[in-house]
């Protein structure tokens, strides 16, 4: 499939998709055990089997105040489930963070219950480690990360050898987060290409990320170009060029404001909330956002523009 830009003077840059082919990877290292992955060969020894992906980034959502957050849990590695009950326990280790990206969690938003947790008789895993966090004290612009460390286990369970130390690293989403499939309408003035589909249009195969810059605000990013440009119809798939859709919602859902946040457009390209219409809003009984603005750019006739946005799924 050709997708085409729209740069600023109205000039069609064709770009060629690259496909991607990737093979699987294959491991015979017998060294990762863990009844949550299958590998038992351990001997009555207690891991973190998270501990194998970390650093481990998780989405929370933004809300007012505390809320809890499950973690890992501990998995007792042995052909048999435990034979009587088993405390494991971890100490904070910030010491692990290493990926120059995250920045530290503060202390101030953050509370732990227990830094243990129980391993049942009968059972193998244990129920998950909890964090209290604080999203109010976070920027969601940040990934925030925690290191955690094995430390203790009782019942003289071994450790594991390798599956000890695990990071955790928090991005702060809000409800409208998320990847979306994309459908379309644009009033195209006479200014414009006769060309322009100004008919409802979808965006198959691609997708809209909206990706949380605020507590009620998200940006586009446009799976067709790993960048925020807003679709178009040329009647090819096509986007607008410099341009990277804001949207501002109250807390009753209704969408208040759109802006155009890439950085110093050249061609002045801007966005503003349509205020004849009243049905912008993101409606959470269906996770569809709809959303009505104008494009304006210097030389040209406003452009009415009509969104619609339905949730797909979560976005990493």
């Amino acid at each position: 499939m050709r997708i085409k830009i729209l740069n600023n003077n109205s000039f069609i840059l064709f770009l060629t998709a690259i496909i991607i082919l990737s093979g699987c990877l294959k491991s015979s290292d017998k060294s990762v055990f863990g009844s949550i992955t299958g590998n038992t060969e351990g001997k009555q020894f207690v891991s973190i089997p998270m501990a194998a992906s970390s650093p481990n980034v998780v989405g929370v959502e933004a809300k007012n105040g505390f809320q809890p957050v499950k973690l890992f849990s501990f998995s007792y590695d042995n052909a048999e489930p435990a034979a009587a009950e088993i405390t494991a326990t971890v100490t904070l280790n910030n010491s692990l963070i290493t990926d120059p990206t995250f920045v530290l969690l503060p202390t101030a938003a953050y509370n732990i219950p227990s830094l243990g947790t129980k391993i049942e008789v009968g059972k193998f895993i244990s129920e998950p480690l909890l964090v209290n966090l604080n999203t109010d004290l976070l920027d969601p612009t940040k990934k925030y990360a925690i290191g955690f460390t094995l430390s203790t286990v009782t019942g003289g369970h071994s450790l594991s050898a390798n599956l000890n130390n695990v990071v955790y690293a928090f991005t702060i989403k809000n409800k409208y987060d998320g990847i979306y499939t994309f459908r379309g309408r644009m009033a195209h003035p006479a200014d414009r290409s006769a060309d322009w589909t100004r008919t409802p249009f979808s965006y198959d195969p691609y997708f809209i990320h909206l990706v949380t810059t605020g507590p009620r605000t998200v940006k586009f990013f446009n799976t067709a170009f790993n960048a925020g440009f807003h679709p178009l119809s040329t009647p090819a798939l096509s986007g607008f060029g410099q341009t990277e859709p804001t949207l501002e919602f109250d807390a009753n859902d209704r969408l208040i404001a759109v802006s155009n946040t890439f950085l110093n457009p050249s061609n002045g390209r801007s966005f503003v909330i349509n205020t004849t219409v009243t049905t912008s809003k993101y409606d959470p009984a269906t996770k569809k956002v709809f959303a009505a603005f104008f494009m304006k750019q210097p030389g040209f006739i406003d452009m009415p523009i009509f969104d619609t946005l339905t949730f797909s799924k979560v976005r990493p």
